[in-house]
């Protein structure tokens, strides 16, 4: 057995955020960082180790115990090859979705889940799916989540996902864009079960409003100005169910976009972590990564990943 290697990019989502929970479509944008996968053979005993992640060398007695080793265990438990790894070495690594030891939000679970899996497939000669990835994904995440993520790394590019079906989509070539990370990491799982909560025992008329505005968004998303009446939207919905979407943070970085003319929002579940700016001018999107950054906010700098997962 000679070495796997496989890669799967990260992720931003453009709109549809929660959205996408009632059966909206989504767009979601892959990013030029990838979760990496090396799947090799071993002689005496398997072992597993990680960067990125807050796990260091890990073997096999130690497998029921630590986060990393449980994505594996439910790859193998899913596909019903629990006995057909062998002794392996396997080295993963998310290290480029993390600054200074906090995760940037960029969908490190999903890619690495999306990488391990193809990487096991090829090992044991299962033929993977997408469908069977959101499954293996969902499941490792307690059962919540839209796929979404697990898609877009599967494919790369730019994609509309809904209710599991995906279909690329265009970035316009007069529409510029900075991912910008708000230095404070969120919990999605979290996020998403307050909304959760809300939508159970409340009036949901704002999330309502967001679907149309997100399936609308797809009919005008080329120009920048067309975003606005979407992110009204999402405010909207986050202060009826006090989700805390647009952290003091996301609107300090909307404050100086608004300022420049530049379209931000916070991407996916809010509450820290990640936003994006849009501009059909560079020279504006310009100012506005060097506002950013003097207020302390750091720019990913990120192009969008050509390929989804791939074997290198």
């Amino acid at each position: 057995m000679t070495a796997i290697r496989t890669s799967a990019p990260a992720k931003v989502v453009l709109w549809g955020e929660y959205a996408v929970l009632a059966g909206a479509p989504a767009a979601v944008l892959t990013l030029d960082r990838y979760a990496q996968v090396e799947l090799g053979p071993a002689d005496l005993f398997s072992s597993f180790t990680a960067d990125g992640l807050a796990s260091g060398s890990i073997h096999t007695q130690d497998l029921p115990n630590l986060p990393i080793t449980s994505l594996l265990l439910a790859i193998l438990r899913h596909i019903n090859k629990e006995d057909a790894l062998g002794l392996v070495r396997c080295h993963m690594d998310t290290g480029n979705f993390y600054a200074n030891g906090q995760k940037l939000g960029i969908g490190s679970s999903a890619a690495l889940c999306v990488a391990l899996y193809h990487a096991v497939c090829t090992h044991v000669a299962h033929t993977p799916t997408l469908n069977e990835a959101i499954e293996i994904h969902r499941a490792w995440q307690g059962g919540s989540g839209s796929g979404m993520d697990v898609a877009a790394s599967w494919h790369g590019g730019v994609i509309r996902f809904q209710k599991g079906e995906v279909s690329p989509i265009e970035w316009p070539a007069n529409l510029s864009f900075d991912v910008i990370y708000t230095g404070s990491s969120a919990s999605t799982f979290e996020q998403i079960g307050k909304f959760s909560d809300w939508r159970k025992t409340a009036d949901i008329s704002t999330l309502d409003e967001l679907c149309a505005q997100s399936e609308s968004l797809f009919s005008t998303y080329t120009e920048a100005s067309a975003w606005h009446d979407y992110i009204a939207a999402l405010r909207a919905l986050d202060q009826a169910g006090h989700l805390n979407i647009f952290t003091q943070e996301h609107e300090r970085l909307a404050t100086i976009a608004h300022g420049l003319d530049v379209v931000y929002k916070p991407c996916g579940a809010g509450g820290g972590d990640i936003g994006i700016s849009i501009s059909d001018d560079p020279s504006r999107l310009f100012e506005f990564r060097k506002q950013a950054t003097q207020a302390g906010f750091t720019s990913l700098q990120t192009e969008i990943a050509l390929h989804g997962v791939h074997s290198r």
